[in-house]
C-alpha cells in the first residue's frame, strides 16, 4: 500500500470524530427485528440463538400472531452481538465505532449489500480483532482506494495542519505589516502568538501564521464534503472491494457427495432410496457431460453418525466447489454445516428435515424448505389463482394442519374473504350409512342442501381439508362430488389440498379430477410430460431397471439437484450465490428459489407448484416463476 493511501485511511480515521468503542445499543437488553415473509416464532429464535419464550415475553401477544413489517423486540445475545442499523447509519461508521474490518462484517454477513444496507436490517457484528478497521479492509482487498474518493479525501491529508505556515521575521517587520501580508486581522495573529501582545518582534525570530476565517470556514466545508464522500464507500466501494478476490473461477467443477450408503438393512427401502438418489446424480453429471461441463466427483459413504463425528469423511475434500450432504441425521448435519464454516464451502442439505443450520451458516443450501416459508408462498399463490373465493374449512378433527390453517385463515381475513368452517364428524356416520352409487340416497340429500345454502354463486368455493391424511380426504370426497354434480350452472366449486394429495390419486383420480382439484407441492413429476419420460427412458438405459416409485422421486431428486448447482457453479464460480436466479434447467421433478432467511444465514428453497386436476380431466403444473 502507498504511503499516500496508508496517510488517507490514517486522517480519515482521525477526523471522523468517531471513537473506537462498542456502538451504542439500541436497548441495553433487546434489538428489532422486523418479520418477513415466511418468519414465524421458531425460525427467528433460531436466527438469534433465543428461546421462542423469551420472545413472547418481551413481544406480548406473539405467542396468538405475528404479521409482515411487524417489529419484534429481541432479548440480546451473549455469545452473537447483533444490529439493527438506524437512520443515517454507514458500514463505514459502523466498522469505526465498533472496531471491525468492513470485510469482517461482510464476512460474516454475506447477505448484505449496497443495495439492501438499509434501516430495519438486521446484522450480525463480529468481534474486535484489533486491526485497524478501513486499513484491513483495503489491503485485504489488495486495492487502493478508487481515484474519485482519494482525490476528494487529498485536503484531509495535505491540510491537516493546525496553522498555516512558520514565518521568519525579519528586519524592520511588524505584526501590522506581516498580518497584511499573509490576509489575517492583527488580532487572529495575537491569537497564535500570544507572547507578542507584551514584547516586541525581533530579527530573526519565528512566528506562526494562522488560517484566518475565511479559510478556516473554507477548509471545514472541504472536510464536510470530504467525510461525506467517505460515508457514501459504505454503499458503494467498499461492497465492490470486498468481492475482487476469487476462490475459483468458472470451469471444471470439484463437487462431493456424502450420503448414507451402508446402512444397516441393505436391502431397506431408504438404502434404495439413497442408492436411486446417487445414481440420479449420476444422471445429471452426465448431462453436464454432454454440455460440455467437466465435474470431478467424489463420492462418500458418511456411514453412522458416530463416524461423521470425527469428519473423517471431510478428509480431502477441502478443495472442494460444492458439498452435496445426503444424511438426515442431526449430528452429522451438525458435524458438516461446523465443517462448511470452517472451509467456506457451499452445503446442500436435500433430505434433512430439520433446518436449524440454515439459520445461521451462510454456506447451507436448505432444500426441505421450513414449513413457515413454505406457507407464505402458498397463501401468496393461491390469492393470485382465486381472485373471487370463499373457503369453507372442512374440519376433519386433525391438528397437524393447524398452523397452516391458521396462517390461511389471516391470510382472507387481511383481504376480506369470507372464510367458514365445516365439522367433517358430523357428516362422517352419514357418509359411511349412505350408497354412494344411488343419487337419490336421503342421507346425501340432507348432506347435499346444508352445505348448498353456503356456497356463492359470484364467488369461487374453495374447500380445504385441514388434514393432510387419507382417510378424510377419502371420506370428503363422495360429498363434494354430489356438489359438483347437483350446484347451480355457472357456480364454481373446487377442492384444496397438499403434496400428499399426488400419491392419493392413484386411488382417487377419477374422483378429484371430477371435483376440479388443485394442490400445493415443491415437487411434481407428471409421467406424461417430455422430461419425465426422457429421464425414464435415461435411467432405464443406464441401469437396466425400473425407478422404484416414491414420492418424492429419490432419482429425479438427485439428477435435479446436482444438475442445478454443478451447473451454476461452472457458469458463475464464486459468483454462483449472486446468479442463483440466472440458472436456467428444466427439471425433471423440483423447482429452485433460493432466498437468504437473513444477512449472515444460508438459502432456503421457496419454490412452490400448483397443481391442476381439472373437471377436464387435465393435468397442469403451474410454475408462477416462469
Amino acid at each position: 500500500m502507498t504511503n499516500h493511501l496508508k496517510s488517507v485511511i490514517l486522517t480519515v480515521i482521525l477526523l471522523a470524530g468517531i471513537p473506537s468503542t462498542d456502538a451504542l445499543p439500541q436497548d441495553s437488553q433487546y434489538f428489532l427485528h422486523t418479520v418477513t415473509q415466511g418468519q414465524g416464532l421458531y425460525s427467528i429464535s433460531r436466527m438469534y440463538g433465543v428461546s421462542e419464550e423469551d420472545i413472547i415475553k418481551a413481544n406480548p401477544g406473539s405467542e396468538t400472531v405475528i404479521r409482515i413489517g411487524e417489529e419484534l423486540r429481541i432479548p440480546r445475545s451473549q455469545k452473537i452481538k447483533f444490529h439493527t442499523i438506524e437512520k443515517g447509519e454507514t458500514l463505514y461508521r459502523l466498522s469505526v465505532e465498533n472496531n471491525v474490518s468492513v470485510k469482517e462484517i461482510m464476512d460474516a454477513n454475506p447477505g448484505l449489500s449496497a443495495e439492501n444496507f438499509k434501516i430495519g436490517q438486521v446484522i450480525t457484528i463480529p468481534a474486535p480483532t484489533g486491526s485497524d478497521p478501513l486499513t484491513a479492509t483495503i489491503e485485504t482487498a489488495g486495492q487502493e482506494l478508487p481515484e474519485e474518493i482519494a482525490k476528494a479525501t487529498e485536503s484531509l491529508t495535505t491540510d491537516d495542519a493546525p496553522y498555516k505556515t512558520i514565518h521568519p521575521v525579519k528586519r524592520r517587520e511588524t505584526i501590522y505589516r506581516i498580518s497584511r501580508a499573509y490576509g489575517i486581522s492583527e488580532e487572529e495573529f495575537l491569537q497564535a502568538n500570544p507572547k507578542y501582545r507584551n514584547s516586541r518582534l525581533r530579527n530573526g525570530d519565528e512566528v506562526i501564521i494562522p488560517f484566518s476565517a475565511q479559510e478556516l470556514a473554507e477548509r471545514e466545508k472541504e472536510r464536510m464534503q470530504a467525510e461525506i464522500t467517505l460515508e457514501s464507500i459504505a454503499d458503494s466501494t467498499l461492497f465492490m472491494l470486498h468481492d475482487l478476490k476469487k476462490r475459483h473461477e468458472p470451469g471444471t467443477v470439484n463437487a462431493a457427495l456424502i450420503l448414507p450408503l451402508s446402512l444397516s438393512d441393505s436391502s431397506s427401502v431408504e438404502q434404495m432410496m439413497m442408492v436411486e438418489f446417487c445414481q440420479g446424480v449420476f444422471l445429471g453429471i452426465e448431462k453436464l457431460k454432454n454440455e460440455n461441463i467437466s465435474v470431478n466427483l467424489k463420492i462418500i459413504d458418511s456411514g453412522t453418525p458416530k463416524t461423521t463425528r470425527t469428519s473423517s469423511v471431510f478428509s480431502g475434500i477441502e478443495d472442494a466447489d460444492l458439498v452435496i450432504f445426503g444424511s438426515k441425521e442431526s449430528d452429522q448435519i451438525a458435524t458438516a454445516s461446523t465443517w462448511s464454516t470452517e472451509n467456506g464451502i457451499p452445503l446442500v442439505l436435500p433430505l434433512n428435515t430439520n433446518a436449524d443450520f440454515v439459520f445461521t451458516n451462510p454456506h447451507v443450501f436448505q432444500l426441505n424448505t421450513p414449513q413457515s416459508y413454505i406457507y407464505q408462498e402458498v397463501y401468496n399463490h393461491f390469492f393470485r389463482v382465486f381472485d373471487r373465493p370463499k373457503i369453507f374449512m372442512i374440519d376433519a378433527g386433525d391438528n397437524s394442519q393447524k398452523e397452516f390453517m391458521a396462517g390461511f385463515r389471516q391470510a382472507a381475513n387481511e383481504r376480506n374473504i369470507p372464510f367458514e368452517t365445516i365439522l367433517l364428524n358430523s357428516i362422517h356416520e352419514d357418509i359411511s350409512r349412505s350408497k354412494y352409487k344411488d343419487s337419490e340416497d336421503e342421507n346425501f340429500k340432507q348432506i347435499d342442501e346444508k352445505i348448498m345454502e353456503l356456497l356463492s354463486l359470484d364467488r369461487q368455493n374453495i374447500f380445504i381439508i385441514n388434514s393432510k391424511e387419507s382417510a378424510p380426504l377419502a371420506s370428503f370426497l363422495p360429498v363434494l362430488q354430489l356438489i359438483s354434480r347437483n350446484k347451480q350452472e355457472g357456480m364454481e366449486t373446487y377442492l384444496f389440498g397438499y403434496p400428499e394429495y399426488q400419491t392419493y390419486a392413484v386411488d382417487h383420480l377419477d374422483e378429484m379430477y371430477e371435483v376440479d382439484t388443485w394442490f400445493y407441492s415443491w415437487f411434481y413429476t407428471n409421467n406424461m410430460l417430455r422430461e419425465s419420460v426422457d429421464f425414464g427412458a435415461s435411467f432405464r438405459r443406464a441401469f437396466s431397471r425400473q425407478m422404484m416409485i416414491s414420492y418424492p422421486s429419490y432419482a429425479s431428486y438427485g439428477f435435479d439437484t446436482s444438475y442445478y448447482f454443478l451447473k451454476g457453479i461452472s457458469l458463475y464460480g464464486d459468483e454462483f450465490e449472486n446468479n442463483l436466479h440466472a440458472i436456467q434447467t428444466n427439471p425433471v421433478q423440483m423447482g429452485f428459489k433460493f432466498e437468504r432467511v437473513n444477512n449472515w444465514g444460508g438459502f432456503i428453497n421457496r419454490k412452490v407448484f400448483f397443481i391442476h386436476l381439472s373437471n377436464q380431466y387435465k393435468v397442469e403444473k403451474i410454475d408462477f416463476d416462469q
